[in-house]
């Protein structure tokens, strides 16, 4: 694609299938390195014991809270900056970027405090039990204690990925995840600081990220960070929160959801509470590689649906959902068929493998069609219809997944925690294939 002069003619007449690609290979890798980082934290903590896997998995809650508000801010200003730079309004583009950027460093110097002050008790609130509470306040304390590196950094990564330097965006992310799976032996088990040692490690490398991706924004041509470009007027803050909602309620019912997990699995012992988390873990890799097919794409539509470009739109939506759904429907098989093999690698306790094995098998049933929703859901985002976006984005793990998760354990038992994440993205797709082929069908009326 170096035929074009710059990247924002490259976004506006480059192929839609290679360009969707270029820009989505980066993001997949990225998502892939979080996911492995965030498994590496299983996998060397479940060389301690049960209890130590549980607790990870109950501050679970707090990383998705943190994505959650980094992606409302990221997505939210990505958006805009996006379709500004489409429209050629440079000057704009930078006050949305700034804005989003400084308003995630303070609200992760609150959350710091937090962490500081309330760490025992949040960990309670999250699900944590008597057994669990000593190893799940140790890693929420460090983890909120980094939480305004680690919210600046999805900020700066959604805005690297919205100004077509998905590669950038990349090795930020990328440095910091690597460092993290070196790290964690180190600190965990050198220093024997045990699962505070985890925490110490996510810190330390979400730290180094940072500073890759802030060197990140003086490449290529990238909007770069001025203070005085802080611009949170009514207009710029009321167009990031109405377009990062969709975000923020995806991964905030996401935390609410797992509190729910936390509360409905831990009456069935530390074993359930570990196999959940496993599990968690394991989908995330699948998740992690649809999800970047679709944020590949979202800069690409945000783009072109601001300067009309309507038939690009559509042709890329194809795409991903096509690309998605056969990547996903593979994964889905091999997952199935290894199940108990892939818990195992984390925590050989049979009945952590046994609990994670039955949930992720039910999942891999639904799996091929979750390809089809995440896809809708990034289009109706990135064309700036929020309510519809939103509701798309609460019903996976909110609408449908929170009813399910206090509901079904007091019916069929632990089973019921088992296969509530397949029944409700079973009703998600149902409900995204009664909404959003209206919204497609208008988009090829423009074209």
């Amino acid at each position: 694609m170096s035929k074009y002069k710059n990247k924002y003619e490259m976004m506006a007449s480059a192929p839609v299938e290679p360009l969707i690609l270029k820009m989505s290979i980066p993001t997949i890798i990225t998502m892939l390195v979080s996911a492995v980082y965030n498994m590496a934290d299983s996998f060397f903590v479940g060389r301690i014991d049960t209890s130590s896997v549980a607790s990870i998995g109950i501050v679970f809650s707090i990383m998705t809270l943190l994505q959650a508000v980094g992606f409302f801010l990221g997505h939210g200003s990505g958006i805009m900056l996006s379709t500004m730079l489409g429209k050629k309004d440079f000057d704009k583009a930078g006050r949305y970027a700034n804005t989003a950027f400084f308003l995630s460093i303070i609200v992760g110097i609150v959350l710091a405090l937090a962490g500081v002050i309330l760490s025992t008790k949040l960990a309670y609130l999250l699900g944590a039990t008597d057994t669990t509470v000593k190893s799940a306040s140790d890693y929420l304390k460090y983890i909120l204690l980094g939480s305004p590196f680690i919210l600046a950094s999805f900020v700066l990564n959604n805005h690297l990925r919205y100004q077509g330097s998905a590669l950038y965006s990349m090795i930020g992310i990328m440095s910091g995840s690597l460092l993290n799976i070196a790290l964690d032996p180190v600190f965990i088990f050198k220093l024997s600081l045990g699962v505070k040692g985890a925490a110490v490690a996510t810190v330390i490398s979400q730290i180094v990220g940072f500073i890759v991706l802030i060197a990140g924004t003086y490449r290529n041509g990238n909007i770069r960070l001025n203070l005085k470009f802080f611009t949170p007027s009514g207009e710029i803050v009321s167009n990031i929160c109405k377009n990062g909602l969709p975000s923020l309620s995806r991964q905030g019912v996401m935390t609410i959801g797992n509190i729910c997990l936390n509360y409905a699995s831990g009456q069935f012992g530390d074993a359930a509470v570990a196999g959940m988390s496993v599990f968690n873990r394991v989908m995330f890799i699948g998740m992690a590689v649809i999800i970047g097919i679709g944020q590949g794409y979202q800069p690409v539509c945000a783009f072109n649906y601001g300067a009309q470009n309507y038939k690009r739109v559509y042709d890329g939506y194809k795409y991903i959902v096509i690309t998605s759904t056969t990547f996903i429907s593979l994964f889905a098989i091999i997952c199935f068929i290894f199940a108990p093999e892939i818990i195992s690698i984390f925590r050989d306790d049979t009945q952590v493998v046994n609990f994670g094995a039955k949930a992720l098998r039910a999942e891999c049933i639904v799996m091929p069609i979750t390809g089809y929703y995440m896809s809708s859901n990034m289009l109706v985002q990135s064309i700036r219809i929020p309510t519809t976006a939103t509701l798309l984005a609460l019903s996976r793990q909110g609408l449908f997944y929170i009813p399910l998760i206090l509901i079904l354990p007091r019916v069929i038992g632990e089973s019921g925690v088992a296969y509530t994440q397949a029944f409700s993205d079973f009703l998600s797709f149902l409900l995204t294939l009664i909404i959003v082929p209206k919204i497609v069908k208008k988009i090829r009326q423009k074209i």
